[in-house]
């Protein structure tokens, strides 16, 4: 394997070699530190578009380097001998993850906190602009501190160019329907779809359409992809919300699927809680701790670990082109209700600062008469209010069987207005749907599931299950 002079570096070894890249360690000499350095092959034409699709790499590393699960990009350069293009990166000692969960599959605890570290890397590229668009067991690596690190940016695209990108490269196990009918050419949730698929393969060693002993061809796991229902992972050890997660993630429409990355963080964290995990940290800049997720009380049954809670994100949508494929007045539940805060709620918060500088002012007065010695807090020890959620409780969801089928009715958790919509999810079909109403007929003879949540503008109430035999 021809390995190129580098000045500043000694070759060691070589690493492995992919579709247009042979990667390498090398001895940097100053400072002394192994490093990774991939080089375009001398066998691969260096014709624009790739030459395109390497700096896109090393610019869209670089951008996110200081992310703790990304491998960084410590610099980049030509070849003197060819003119081959070449990035150093941090190293990370193989296997990648997915050779290492092939014959052993992670633990459930493992694969969430591993999960929520990738999400978190994801959310950040997302945050930059920048969709990865092949998230795939082989394509995270291994730190020496035994942290996940994603990597192999090279056919990331920018959420503005993405549209009008004719060249589109795609891992079939991992890659979502949209990717492999022309859809798209990646979108968010198209990296949440590969992530979930990550993460499923992660728990079984194996992608999630992929049979054992089975037929395994490019159109075979294509046609299972594209018309199969998403499989659960068997595992009895699985706790059932995050098969239900992981399923929504592989969900065939896009807009089924986590809205984000960090939803799907978030709903993994609820998870580790609902199961007395220890806790895993989102890292995502600017992002702050979710209380929703905190460990239920024992006295406390634990909610549906798959709800998703209303977060603060940045926008980070799709395609315009994928969006408008996607988006109907039915299933669109992204749409804004004005950015303001009801007037009942912004009464409410008036009320409660008005509470504690009342409380204050008692306090002081207290202590200044009856006990100089009592420590009055200053205005920077007062805690700021909280506004609460609004859909913080599930609906109120029951089913009857009728001779025309089964009959499920529900009452919202809160007033109902104008915009609010039911998401719903069928077991015995694996269906999705949504409806403006609180009643839906199931014409069926068998026994059925439904999982049900309202939805608000960005907001979301817990699930509500019922089962009618």
């Amino acid at each position: 394997m021809s390995a190129p002079v580098i000045p500043g570096f000694a070759f060691v070894e070589h690493l492995g070699s992919g579709g247009f890249a042979d990667v390498f360690l090398y001895e940097q000499q100053w400072p002394r530190q192994r490093v990774a350095v991939k080089v375009v092959r001398p066998d691969v034409p260096l014709t624009d578009r790739e030459k395109y699709l390497f700096t896109a790499e090393a610019n869209a590393m670089a951008r996110l380097a200081d992310h703790p699960y990304i491998v960084s990009v410590i610099t980049a350069g030509v070849t003197a001998d060819g003119g081959r293009p070449f990035l150093v990166m941090r190293y990370c000692p193989p296997p990648d993850l997915g050779i290492r969960v092939r014959s052993n599959p992670m633990s459930p605890v493992d694969a969430v906190s591993t999960g929520i570290k990738l999400a978190s890397a994801i959310e950040t590229a997302h945050r930059s602009g920048i969709l990865h668009r092949d998230i795939k067991p082989s394509n995270v690596l291994v730190t020496t501190y035994h942290e996940p690190a994603l990597t192999d940016f090279g056919i990331a695209g920018h959420m503005a160019e993405v549209e009008g990108d004719n060249d589109v490269r795609i891992s079939y196990p991992w890659s979502p329907p949209e990717l492999l009918d022309g859809r798209s050419n990646g979108s968010v949730a198209s990296d949440v779809y590969s992530l979930g698929a990550t993460i499923w393969h992660l728990l079984v060693g194996r992608s999630p359409f992929s049979i054992p002993s089975g037929d395994n061809s490019t159109r075979a796991l294509s046609a299972r992809i594209l018309h199969a229902a998403p499989p659960a992972t068997q595992r009895p050890d699985v706790p059932p919300a995050l098969d239900r997660l992981l399923q929504q993630c592989l969900a065939k429409r896009p807009e089924h699927r986590p809205a984000s990355a960090l939803e799907l963080a978030r709903a993994l964290q609820r998870i580790e809680a609902a199961a007395g995990w220890a806790r895993t940290a989102v890292a995502v800049e600017g992002d702050r701790p979710d209380s929703s997720v905190a460990a239920p009380r024992v006295d406390e049954a634990p909610e549906d670990a798959t709800a998703m809670k209303p977060v603060t994100v940045i926008s980070a949508s799709g395609p315009r082109r994928i969006a408008a494929q996607v988006a109907t007045p039915e299933t669109d539940d992204s749409s804004d209700d004005g950015g303001g805060v009801p007037a009942l709620l912004w009464a409410a918060v008036g009320v409660a600062v008005l509470a504690l500088l009342v409380g204050f002012v008692v306090m002081r007065g207290g202590a200044q008469e009856e006990d100089p010695g009592v420590v009055v807090p200053t205005s920077s020890q007062t805690p700021s209010p909280v506004v609460p959620d609004v859909l913080v409780e599930a609906p109120t969801l029951t089913g009857s069987r009728t001779p025309r089928g089964v009959l499920f009715e529900w009452r919202a958790p809160v007033p109902v207005e104008p915009g609010d919509t039911f998401s719903y999810h069928r077991d015995d079909t694996d269906a999705y749907g949504s409806t403006e109403r609180q009643r839906l007929l199931v014409r069926t003879d068998e026994p059925v599931c439904l999982d049900l949540r309202m939805t608000r503008g960005q907001d979301s109430s817990p699930r509500a299950n019922e089962c009618v035999t």
